[in-house]
């Protein structure tokens, strides 16, 4: 749930900021945009001066016609989290709400292709190279640990957030839940690497030819917004399968809940739903 609550602030998560508060990094995306871009490519001013266009409006569009869509998920979700909600309805709210973040990018993709177009040569070079050296550093960071670290650290990552949505010590039948669900996880790291090192070197193959082809808006725009191209069929299938895992820890735990955890789950959905409500009427 806490990472499905993040999730919702999609433009946020976007442009990867970190470590500022929702309500801030919303609000001042067009500024912030620019030391997210400087990590990436040198533009000039013309160009960073569309960048940031595209940002605060996409931000206006965002607020106005996406927010009040993520607040009223939360709510359906709170619902059904209330009552006696089945697997399928459950798992269907789930895969309706990633439908938001493919709203986001089919708005975004005409205006960052018309940005793409007045990168030079030298930018796309140094634009995919950056992106190279974010996946390598991803690699050299995932190995640092041993799987069994891995394994230790999503669990406490889990234990701590099931924890902090009920508000109390978890029971033993609780914890056995998260446990059992962690180990039953597929892990997907190596698979979405491999996912992420496809599209890229699709965007090398286009961005690395000195002479742009005649289809090069057409091409871009697969990259940006057909993700499915790119993901192996283990992908698509790991993936349903943690959510189908997902869905059926939410319920198991659901029967488990005291009354006061069934408060606090109650009050933390309300305290997520007032923070989207906020970002609306900033």
């Amino acid at each position: 749930m806490k990472k499905i609550a993040k999730y919702l602030i999609a433009l946020s998560i976007l442009l990867g900021i970190a470590g500022c508060s929702p309500s801030f990094t919303y609000n001042n995306l067009g500024w912030l945009s620019g030391f997210w871009i400087d990590d990436y490519v040198d533009l000039n001013s013309d160009q960073a001066d569309k960048f940031k266009h595209i940002v605060q409006t996409s931000r206006d569009w965002h607020r106005e016609t996406q927010l009040p869509l993520y607040k009223r998920d939360l709510e359906h979700l709170k619902s059904l989290l209330d009552k006696n909600v089945s697997h399928d309805e459950l798992k269907t709210h789930f895969l309706a709400a990633k439908l938001h973040w493919q709203t986001l990018v089919t708005k975004l993709e005409p205006e960052l292709i018309a940005l793409a177009n007045t990168l030079s040569y030298k930018q796309r070079v140094e634009f995919v190279a950056a992106l190279q050296e974010n996946i390598n550093d991803e690699y050299e960071e995932h190995e640092q640990k041993t799987p069994a670290e891995h394994d230790k650290a999503r669990l406490d990552d889990n234990l701590d957030t099931y924890k902090e949505w009920l508000g109390t010590k978890l029971s033993t039948e609780q914890k056995t839940l998260v446990v059992d669900f962690t180990h039953q996880r597929v892990d997907t790291f190596l698979l979405w690497m491999q996912y992420k090192q496809k599209r890229l070197d699709a965007l090398k193959t286009l961005f690395l030819q000195e002479t742009k082809p005649a289809d090069f808006d057409q091409q871009l725009a697969v990259i940006i917004n057909d993700r499915v191209a790119f993901m192996s069929q283990a992908l698509i299938n790991a993936d349903d399968k943690n959510l189908e895992n997902y869905v059926k820890l939410l319920l198991a735990l659901k029967s488990t809940l005291t009354d006061k955890q069934q408060k606090n789950v109650r009050n933390e959905f309300n305290d997520l739903i007032e923070e989207v409500t906020a970002l609306i009427n900033d």
